[in-house]
């Protein structure tokens, strides 16, 4: 890989990765029923970048992405397993961005039916464009969004509400009950920091010092823009411009429409195709990631520009969007799985603990079934706020057990490698 970003780069291509319509849609969301607490998604990345700087340096040296270090460690298997199951966090981030994309479809608006399929096809034909055009035309639709959002915060007289916000988000958070706080801690936080699309910045810096000082600043960054979106949704309800609001996903988009109306007619209606083009460039990079991803892991001849691929992560992705779960509990809920299959044999790793392959495959397999069997109890109806800490900690908590269990039978493990110390 090139290492040729400098820190600001790092920075801005890590905050760049963070701020999406998930971040932007799931945050407003999240912040109508628990007011600048709404913000914890943002919270979370940020303190997940810190974490991330403390190994920046080593991961650097090390030059992996985490199916790579995976792969070094327990063998070329595990390798293609991991990208396997980083399927499951991306159609996560997937759903995300057809949820947002169906939410301004339907202000502009197409029914949710018809919706689903035009964001589909529309994600799918991004998929199919020219990079570099996909993603200035991508990072230009979420500037425009947040300058919009910035002027909505002073529109709305959200300025000292905004500069409230570290003891307002605290005082809010009792809202989430502990067991949502914890779940969607780990999940989101421990993604930033095993999740490929955030590494591959850490690894392409110039110099490790890049890395850890790109890290610091884009946790900075992201942890004051994180609370934009919950300040102006908070603003505009102490207004009472949002009283009785029934569509959650809709209200981000439907102020910064309302907001941007008032600079000239028609106005509203490009700030929303303004956002639709931003879940489109940002859904066809994450289709492009899940691609790439099954045609490394299939046992045929096909490239990753293959449409079945496209399919089938589009098929996941809609299935998950069509749950109707919150934009960010929709993430959640996805990336407890990846995280309890992985955990184990990646603290192992990291602490340079040799586990044979086979084990590990075992450790990883239970992990895996324990927290997707809680996921699909879920899933048929039983789901409940402590669902995904269940999912979470069952799973992690029977991956340990595995792995303690092959150590006593083994006599222990012998041996230790380099990790990623």
């Amino acid at each position: 890989m090139t290492k040729a970003l400098g820190s600001l780069q790092v920075a801005a291509l890590l905050v760049s990765a963070s701020y999406g319509i998930g971040f932007l849609f799931g945050s407003g969301e999240l912040a109508l029923a628990h007011g600048m607490a709404g913000s914890i998604y943002g919270v979370v990345t940020a303190f997940g970048m810190l974490v991330l700087a403390l190994f920046a340096r080593r991961l650097w040296a090390v030059g992996l992405p985490v199916w790579a270090l995976f792969g070094r460690a327990y063998g070329a298997q595990l390798q293609g397993v991991v990208a396997l199951l980083s399927l499951i966090w991306m159609s996560g981030v997937l759903a995300a961005q057809i949820q947002g994309g169906v939410a301004v479809l339907a202000l502009l608006g197409l029914d949710e039916s018809r919706g689903y399929l035009a964001i589909l096809l529309l994600i799918y034909g991004a998929s199919r464009m020219d990079l570099r055009f996909a993603s200035a035309v991508f990072a230009t639709c979420l500037l425009v969004s947040a300058a919009v959002l910035v002027y909505a915060l002073v529109f709305a007289d959200g300025v000292g509400l905004y500069l409230q916000a570290i003891p307002t988000f605290t005082e809010d958070l009792s809202t989430f009950s502990p067991s949502r706080v914890v779940a969607i801690s780990f999940a989101i936080g421990l993604l930033v920091c095993t999740g490929a699309d955030y590494q591959q910045f850490v690894l392409a810096a110039r110099t490790p010092g890049s890395a850890v000082r790109g890290c610091l600043l884009a946790a900075l960054l992201v942890f004051f823009v994180g609370f934009l979106p919950s300040a102006v949704v908070v603003a505009m309800q102490n207004s009472g411009a949002l009283v009785g609001w029934a569509n959650t996903k809709q209200v981000v988009p439907w102020v910064l429409g309302q907001v941007a109306g008032t600079v000239g007619q028609g106005a509203d209606k490009l700030m929303l195709i303004s956002l639709s083009l931003a879940a489109l460039g940002a859904g066809a990079a994450i289709l492009r990631a899940m691609t790439d991803a099954l045609a490394c892991v299939a046992t045929g001849k096909r490239a990753a520009s293959h449409p079945v691929f496209a399919l089938i992560a589009l098929g996941a992705s809609a299935l998950l969007a069509s749950r109707n779960q919150g934009i960010v509990d929709t993430m959640v809920s996805v990336n407890v799985i990846y995280i309890a299959s992985i955990g184990v044999c990646f603290a192992t790793m990291v602490a340079g603990i040799v586990i044979p392959p086979q084990q590990a495959r075992w450790i990883m397999a239970v992990g895996f079934v324990a927290s997707g069997a809680v996921y699909l109890v879920g899933w048929l109806g039983n789901h409940g706020e402590d669902t995904d800490v269940i999912s979470l900690v069952l799973g992690c908590f029977l991956s340990a057990a595995m792995a303690l269990w092959f150590r006593v039978a083994a006599g222990g493990w012998s041996g230790r490698f380099s990790g990623i110390r």
